[in-house]
């Protein structure tokens, strides 16, 4: 007879979960630096860098909520040292910070790729590669908290050993 592995509850998902973001997040600036040469195919490399943005930074909230779900069972469970107290703070406020970040940074890109059909005026070529250049000098702070992040998470698995839990 075959029996199915156990399913993850909400908690458990944490790591499996984070890790789509990550890389939606981490791929959707080489669209960006595309877009900057391939003037041909400009529009459409900065709308797929915005399809890429909008799912990671939806991905990223889904994220939040299973690591503040893992959180608390992780606390619930057992007694924590505090050095694992100071970790897991330390990747919730990262987790924040990205999450902020990348919020505004896909509604940056919004208004740059939407605002002038919104807006019923055209966007000159200058303004928009400007647009671009500056969203790109922001990415790469957001990048790095990103990373900041995630580097802090396995720390949080592989240095103190705190896994998902599956019931």
């Amino acid at each position: 007879m075959f029996d199915f592995p156990p399913l993850p509850t909400w908690d458990a998902l944490h790591p499996s979960v984070s890790h789509f973001p990550i890389a939606l997040l981490l791929v959707a600036p080489f669209c960006l630096l595309a877009a900057l040469w391939l003037t041909k195919h400009r529009r459409t490399l900065v709308a797929v860098a915005f399809g890429l943005m909008l799912a990671g930074t939806i991905g990223v909230y889904v994220a939040a909520s299973t690591g503040d779900s893992a959180r608390d069972v992780a606390r619930d469970a057992a007694p924590q040292s505090p050095e694992v107290k100071t970790a897991v703070q330390a990747h919730e406020d990262l987790g924040s910070a990205a999450r902020a970040a990348f919020s505004a940074l896909t509604v940056l890109l919004a208004a740059l790729l939407f605002g002038p059909c919104v807006l019923r005026r055209e966007l000159k070529g200058s303004h928009f590669l400007a647009g671009l250049i500056a969203l790109l000098v922001l990415y790469l702070a957001a990048g790095l908290i990103l990373l900041n992040t995630a580097h802090s998470g396995g720390l949080l698995v592989h240095k103190l050993g705190l896994h998902a839990r599956f019931r």
